[in-house]
C-alpha cells in the first residue's frame, strides 16, 4: 500500500506577470462590455416613464430689525467721578450723545 518509489513532484510556481496582466485586462474588457450592453438596453426600451414635474418653492426669511432710539431726557448717562446720591440729585448732568443717537 505504501509506495516504495518516491514520486518527484515539481514545486508549484506562480503565473508570470504578463499572463496575470493580460488575463485581468481581458476580464475587465468583458465585464465593461456586458455592463455597457445592459445599460444601453434599459435606456432604449419603450417603457420609459415620464419624469415628475419639479415643484419650485421659494424660501422667504423675514427679519425684523428693531432700532432702539432713546427719548431725550428719560435715560441719562452720567460720566465723571463717582459722587454721592445727594450731590448727583442736586446737579443733573447732561446726557452723552453720540452720532448714533
Amino acid at each position: 500500500m505504501t509506495e516504495s518509489r518516491a514520486v518527484a513532484r515539481r514545486p508549484a510556481r506562480k503565473p508570470g506577470g504578463a499572463i496575470v496582466f493580460w488575463a485581468s485586462a481581458a476580464l475587465f474588457a468583458v465585464l465593461f462590455a456586458l455592463l455597457t450592453f445592459q445599460l444601453s438596453a434599459t435606456t432604449t426600451s419603450g417603457t420609459t416613464t415620464a419624469a415628475r414635474p419639479v415643484q419650485v418653492r421659494k424660501v422667504i426669511k423675514r427679519r425684523i430689525v428693531t432700532t432702539v432710539v432713546p427719548s431725550p431726557g428719560v435715560n441719562r448717562v452720567v460720566s465723571g467721578p463717582a459722587t454721592s446720591s445727594a450731590s448727583a440729585a442736586e446737579v443733573p448732568a447732561e446726557p452723552i450723545t453720540t452720532s448714533a443717537s
